[in-house]
């Protein structure tokens, strides 16, 4: 999920407690903005602080003038055969190809039976839109073989193209090695014990309710993330692996992040309206969320279904715009 989204879910959870509401609205208190606070704080632990503390084996920082797949290839496969042999944990992280202010090169690692696969892709603009075309002819593809299973539980091929690139950390196991997909996020800092931890600390210092809302908004994030793919190290530190996710959604995916946003304001202004000492509305909960979410949140999804699909999006005239594009960045960028 968005940091927006856990914020909002943050404040939503916290709304459930009379008390809470009651300070709002009778102390001005800013209790569930605080609530928004600790919702996001599982994610600022980690970007602000664990992946700056992670240490690699190994970094890939390609040329953009010269990318050469072979040979992200064979240091993949040196990096994954030392965790192999050694019995110890490795690690690599691969950057990104930026050629532009908007323009990036995509690359991808995919790990197939004994063998590391790398695929020179096209350039793509910040919103990761692929310019068709814009593929390399040549040293497109590199190809190395590793002495062992790659074990994996994320997605089977990693696309390498904007901003910050991803990691691995390589974890030798009875049956091969496991690759484990940015290993210094949703750690020690994603665990319900430490929300829990964090909750009787800040109760112990404002107040009993300011630690149920700062525990119920923390682990109301880790439990949001399970239903994606990478899970949590939810027990922390009684554990020391990550939980696998349901494998519902994807953390950048826009329309579960938008549905929970939605979601998320209703039941604050349900509850809102439910703990006030004079009630604007007595509509059951039922009737409310039907109307105020599920009946325009699902004509809204279906709507845009409909307008978005390929018999209406890919017209000629959008063809031939990307065909210019294409052309422009080609010479611009001096690939082929």
């Amino acid at each position: 999920m968005k940091g927006i989204v856990h914020f909002i879910s943050g404040v939503a959870a916290a709304s459930f407690f009379p008390e809470a509401v009651r300070l709002a609205r009778e102390e001005q208190s800013l209790i569930l903005a605080f609530a928004g606070v600790f919702g996001i704080l599982p994610d600022t632990l980690d970007f602000k602080f664990a992946q700056f503390l992670e240490k690699y084996t190994e970094v890939i920082d390609p040329d953009p003038k010269n990318i050469d797949p072979q040979e992200i290839a064979e240091r993949t496969a040196a990096v994954i055969k030392k965790a192999w042999e050694t019995g110890e944990k490795t690690s690599i992280m691969f950057q990104t190809i930026k050629l532009d202010a908007d323009l990036w090169r995509q690359y991808t690692i995919e790990f197939r039976k004994k063998e590391v696969i790398v695929r020179i892709g096209p350039i793509v603009n910040t919103s990761k839109r692929p310019f068709a075309g814009t593929e390399p002819e040549e040293k497109a593809v590199g190809r190395a073989e590793i002495p062992c299973e790659v074990i994996q539980n994320y997605d089977e091929v990693t696309y390498v193209d904007i901003m910050n690139g991803p990691s691995f950390e390589f974890v030798p196991r009875a049956k091969g090695v496991e690759a484990i997909f940015i290993a210094w996020h949703r750690r020690w800092s994603h665990s319900l014990v430490l929300g829990c931890l964090i909750g009787l600390v800040v109760g112990a210092l404002f107040g009993w309710i300011y630690g149920v809302v700062a525990a119920v908004a923390f682990n109301t994030h880790i439990l949001e993330d399970q239903l994606g793919f990478m899970g949590s190290n939810l027990f922390w530190p009684l554990s020391k692996e990550r939980t696998p996710g349901l494998h519902l959604m994807r953390s950048m995916d826009a329309w579960p992040n938008f549905g929970t946003f939605w979601l998320a304001v209703a039941i604050i202004l349900f509850n809102l309206n439910r703990f006030s000492p004079s009630p604007v509305f007595t509509t059951d909960w039922v009737v409310f969320f039907s109307y105020a979410f599920f009946f325009p949140f699902s004509l809204l999804y279906l709507t845009s279904q409909i307008l978005t699909s390929p018999a209406l999006t890919k017209t000629q005239i959008h063809k031939e715009e990307e065909e210019e594009r294409k052309e422009e960045l080609l010479e611009g960028q001096g690939v082929a």
